[in-house]
């Protein structure tokens, strides 16, 4: 790699919660404009964990350190796991069961830390960060892939229904 691309890289490191932030809002905004229901459900989860976590930091600083495991960030990710799961259970789409086994991964990097020893801080930070950042990729593509069906077919029905039956009513004594 190059000195520029070496510059990239060393830019990106130092910026990653700016660029997160704002990748996180655009992807938001993009949800609200051009997603359904589970679009938007699936961004807002993302983003308010974004908030949630930026504004705990700002309260009470920066994680002490990486070699115990965290249990703000395993609250958060068990919250953001328990709102994934329950969107991709409900949701007409398949992307968001993609973001729960992404938020999946991202709680398990804190069981891990808990139950093995030798696991160090690096792996633990880049187990619980990296599947955001695989997550918002999934959200892009699941926004853009909506709003391509949406305008080439016409809208779809955003959630699966309840009872686990049909909308149009065929089958129902």
């Amino acid at each position: 790699m190059g000195e520029g691309g070496e510059a990239m890289v060393q830019i990106l490191v130092h910026n990653e919660a700016e660029i997160l932030n704002v990748a996180t809002l655009l992807l938001l905004l993009a949800a609200v404009w051009k997603g359904g229901g589970p679009e938007r459900a699936c961004a807002a989860t993302l983003f308010g964990m974004v908030v949630v976590d930026r504004s705990y930091h700002a309260l009470f600083g920066p994680s002490p350190t990486y070699d115990l495991i965290d249990p703000w960030h395993l609250l958060l990710d068990t919250g953001g796991l328990v709102a994934l799961v329950l969107i991709a259970l409900r949701a007409n789409r398949f992307f968001p069961m993609i973001l729960a086994a992404a938020q999946l991964v991202a709680f398990s990097a804190h069981l891990v830390r808990m139950t093995v020893e030798p696991v160090t801080s690096l792996s633990y930070y880049l187990l619980y960060t990296m599947p955001f950042w695989f997550q918002l990729l999934v959200m892009t593509i699941g926004i853009a892939r909506h709003a391509y069906r949406t305008s080439r077919f016409g809208p779809y029905r955003d959630w699966r229904p309840l009872n686990g039956g049909s909308d149009h009513g065929l089958g129902a004594a």
